[in-house]
């Protein structure tokens, strides 16, 4: 099957959706509020994070899930079946 009857159809029912007027929905204490302080995004964010680190730490707890399992894995080897 082609796409473009099927885009077509999308686009016709597209058309016919009733989509509300934004412009006068907002109350009038928004309309009057001030505009929001800008803060620089440095400070929203706060200091960067170390990469080396971080990905020491990551490397750190992947190890000890891998020991984790591999034990785990060789307990279920070793177990005995009745």
């Amino acid at each position: 099957m082609k796409p473009l009857p099927l885009i077509l159809g999308l686009l016709i029912c597209a058309a016919c959706a009733d989509i509300p007027e934004l412009e006068g929905s907002e109350g009038p204490a928004l309309r009057k509020a001030p505009y929001p302080k800008l803060i620089p995004l440095s400070e929203a964010l706060g200091p960067p994070a170390d990469p080396v680190s971080e990905a020491a730490e990551v490397e750190e707890d992947l190890n000890a899930r891998a020991e984790a399992l591999t034990e785990r894995a060789d307990a279920l080897q070793n177990a005995e079946i009745n």
